[in-house]
């Protein structure tokens, strides 16, 4: 006779163990190059453009910092790569990727140098002697990487952008020319895809991504009046002694209910009076606060959504109450790199109404200061105008 079996314990789950995620560059420097406009925003022309990975806690090939300057006369080449690397102190980036956006033509040099490291610079006996075609501002390029350098910043690689071909500073020395240099595979990047499937826009030019911030059509008449309509109704309330809580928790209620309708994929569109309730709501301080704070959250779709909804506002409601949309699209374009967009927008909302807000936003923003800083800040915005 079989003894019965004793039932088993069930074994106790495994600690599942959370990789921290380990996201690397996968793309190359040609990858990158074909994609500066969607990194951008538009397509530079006579730029420098600067990739900056890892620095305080990231990874060494995560992606953390873009910055593009117009090219300046090469009598400035060292107080450029000065200013640039002193705005990196506090990033401290483990490693740079630097791109010359430029039509210039090569710039005859001497074929034999001593050392091909140090920037070539044209002979003026260049007609006399052997010369062969060098890349130019290679001396911006030495400048650059020598200043990173110093502040322990490794370059990972100089390329030179024009008529969409490709070259890079280290392999072309004057012993065998520039070359013609290699074609953009923009369809090939997958930085290019990769922009094209979360729907980044990109812009013919930086005036065109200033003009977003900038609206041109005027109000409508239907969408003015109720904006009037609405303000006299709150002003009646508050002074017949309507309590001022109510009044911001009744306009918190429209703001959350308009970022639900611009979530994208939303296909719910808000009326004229929704969006004049909107509009008038955000000028309450404690109701812009929420607003920023909603914006500085983890939720990628409600930041998007605030975006758009900053977006839209901006460019529909009246001067007078566009100054927190405004604010708004100024503040979530440049937690997602847009730094033009942003900059434009915050001197947009300080243009229709000046405030405190707007104008510790746009220094911050002068100053280069990183997106989670600023989400860190915006997380008590309550102490932001006393700050």
């Amino acid at each position: 006779m079989s003894r019965p079996r004793r039932p088993r314990r069930p074994a106790a789950p495994r600690p599942v163990r959370r990789r921290e995620p380990t996201s690397v560059l996968r793309a190359g420097p040609a990858e990158f190059a074909a994609s500066l406009p969607e990194l951008l925003g538009f397509p530079p022309v006579e730029s420098l453009v600067l990739v900056f990975l890892g620095g305080l806690g990231r990874p060494d090939r995560r992606l953390s910092l873009h910055l593009r300057l117009d090219l300046l006369p090469a009598a400035h080449d060292l107080e450029v790569a000065r200013q640039v690397v002193a705005h990196l102190q506090l990033l401290r980036p483990a490693g740079a990727l630097l791109f010359v956006v430029t039509e210039d033509p090569d710039v005859p040099v001497s074929a034999i140098r001593p050392d091909h490291r140090r920037p070539a610079r044209p002979r003026a006996d260049a007609a006399v002697r052997p010369t062969v075609p060098d890349l130019p501002r290679r001396a911006l390029v030495h400048a650059l990487v020598q200043e990173l350098e110093v502040a322990g910043t490794a370059t990972v690689d100089a390329l030179l952008v024009r008529g969409g071909r490709w070259w890079s500073y280290p392999d072309v020395v004057p012993a065998t020319g520039a070359g013609p240099g290699v074609p953009l595979d923009v369809a090939g990047s997958r930085l290019t895809g990769v922009a094209a499937l979360h729907g980044d826009v990109v812009d013919a030019d930086r005036d065109a991504v200033v003009a977003r911030a900038w609206p041109t059509t005027p109000v409508s008449a239907e969408l003015e009046l109720a904006c009037a309509r609405v303000d006299a109704e709150w002003d009646v309330r508050r002074r017949r002694g309507g309590d001022v809580g109510e009044l911001v928790e009744e306009g918190w209620a429209a703001v959350r209910a308009a970022v639900d309708a611009y979530v994208p994929g939303s296909r719910a569109t808000p009326t004229v009076e929704e969006i004049a309730r909107v509009g008038v709501a955000l000028a309450l301080v404690p109701v812009r606060d929420r607003a920023l704070t909603l914006a500085s959250g983890e939720d990628k779709h409600l930041v998007a959504a605030v975006e758009a909804m900053g977006a839209d506002l901006n460019a529909r409601l009246p001067d007078d109450l566009a100054a927190v949309p405004a604010l708004l699209l100024g503040y979530t374009a440049w937690q997602r790199g847009a730094g033009v967009l942003a900059v434009a927008a915050v001197e947009r909302s300080l243009c229709c109404r000046p405030t405190s807000m707007g104008e510790l936003l746009l220094q911050a923003m002068r100053a280069g200061t990183e997106p989670a800083v600023l989400r860190a800040a915006m997380t008590g915005p309550e102490h932001a105008d006393a700050a």
